[in-house]
């Protein structure tokens, strides 16, 4: 177990066994849970946990999960595809050490490059660290390791923003306390480790996420300095510098487990499981001009945790969580409220939904203007990934592509035009003078 970490942390390293996955069934938010299919996972925290974004969608239509499966009886970080949400295929293996790998993270750059970070332990030791790959032509680059912390380090979350750039947070061991570290991928490669925290606290499970100018937002749960009860925690980095860090939650509420958005504008939203009067429930916030009281939108009937969240094309926000009951719920909020919980998977148990939030090179228009959700679902003893398409209220159409200039073969086509018109005028004057003698 790793030293140091708060009691909800511990309680997660436990649970941690052999995961999960490769079956999938198709699961529409408004149809009954789909059939299993495909070999049956080891676990239900296959598309654990909320903080990490698991989703992403190309521009070609192709939908992408990252998973962990059971392969053999070892736990292993995939990724699967999907055209239609009901035949799931693995990619190649982004690790090709043999070991135990999962937590895993997934984000799409402009080019529908695929960018994957997870937990294995280190080649060379004996602590869990974080790393690397990239998918692009059919293969995976060779795994970076990316933290080198002197202990655990695990639970990366990873976002790519508008000029491609790889932004990655997780949490790692500093000899004391767990902090919060953080890397990013500059066309010039990787900028150094480094920890964004450094408190005498614990900081775990860290969610990413970016405004439209790049500024990245981190949000996680940590102990409070009383030491009797977890926090969320929130800061926001521009550039290289740290403009805000504050706590988000009550004091007087254990809050865990956030998920966390950025809208168009720029205002943030972050939703966490929080045990309000002695009820699991899910609690929401926006901000950062001011930051609003929290709210609780989740009902006291039903047991509430792992809120993912996500935006329609018209900004409104969506919330897919986890009932204590075995269900997986969803509800938007409206101008001055909250909706009343839907249903999206009512049989047999159903853990860690995880929400596609489209930002930047994730399609939220056309044929792709759904909220993809993904989860674990598992009845009378057979266990599959389960899928749900959540309809955009008010979908746009997709801009049309504008085609690329050839400017190369237009530059090419150019010169051959001038070379043509002066050669033509160089024979013409030859005729003219072979025509014409000289007296």
């Amino acid at each position: 177990m790793p030293r140091g970490s708060p009691r909800t942390a511990r309680r997660l390293w436990h649970s941690l066994g052999l995961v999960l996955l490769v079956a999938a069934g198709l699961l529409l938010a408004t149809l009954p849970p789909a059939s299993t299919a495909g070999p049956e996972p080891a676990s239900l925290l296959s598309t654990a946990y909320n903080t990490q974004r698991k989703l992403a969608r190309s521009t070609d239509g192709l939908l992408y999960a990252s998973v962990t499966v059971n392969d053999s009886g070892v736990p292993r970080a995939r990724v699967v595809e999907t055209g239609d949400g009901r035949m799931w295929s693995l990619l190649p293996p982004p690790s090709a050490t043999g070991n135990a790998t999962d937590r895993s993270t997934l984000a799409i750059d402009s080019r529908g490059h695929l960018h994957l970070a997870w937990t294995e332990r280190e080649p060379a030791g004996t602590h869990l660290q974080v790393f690397y790959s990239g998918f692009a032509g059919g293969a995976w680059t060779p795994a970076l390791q990316l933290s080198h912390s002197p202990g655990y380090a695990g639970f990366p979350s990873i976002a790519v923003d508008s000029q491609d750039r790889v932004h990655i947070v997780w949490y790692g061991f500093d000899g004391s306390f767990y902090q919060i570290y953080y890397r990013r991928l500059e066309s010039s490669g990787w900028t150094a480790e480094r920890a964004l925290t450094n408190e005498a606290v614990d900081a775990t499970n860290p969610a990413i996420a970016l405004g439209p100018l790049g500024t990245v937002h981190v949000a996680w749960f940590r102990l409070q300095r009383s030491g009797t009860t977890t926090e969320i925690a929130y800061l926001r980095l521009e550039g290289d510098q740290i403009a805000e860090m504050r706590a988000l939650s009550d004091p007087v509420v254990q809050a865990t487990d956030p998920s966390l958005l950025v809208n168009a504008s720029g205002g943030v939203h972050v939703a966490w499981s929080g045990l309000v009067n002695s009820v699991d429930r899910l609690q929401h916030i926006r901000g950062p001009a001011p930051w609003s009281t929290p709210e609780t939108f989740s009902p006291a009937t039903i047991g509430a945790r792992h809120p993912s969240l996500a935006l329609d094309s018209a900004g409104r926000l969506h919330a897919i969580w986890e009932g204590f009951d075995g269900r997986i719920y969803h509800q938007m909020q409206n101008a001055s409220s909250w909706s009343t919980p839907d249903g999206l998977a009512n049989v047999g148990t159903n853990t860690y939904p995880s929400a596609r939030w489209s930002q930047d090179h994730n399609p939220l228009c056309g044929p792709a203007a759904t909220i993809d959700v993904v989860w674990t679902h598992e009845d009378a003893g057979v266990r599959n990934l389960s899928y749900a398409a959540i309809a955009d209220p008010s979908p746009l159409p997709c801009p049309v592509a504008v085609p690329e200039i050839p400017w190369g073969a237009i530059g090419l086509g150019a010169t051959l035009a001038v070379l043509a018109v002066g050669l033509a005028v160089f024979l013409f004057r030859r005729r003219r003078r072979q025509s014409n003698p000289p007296e």
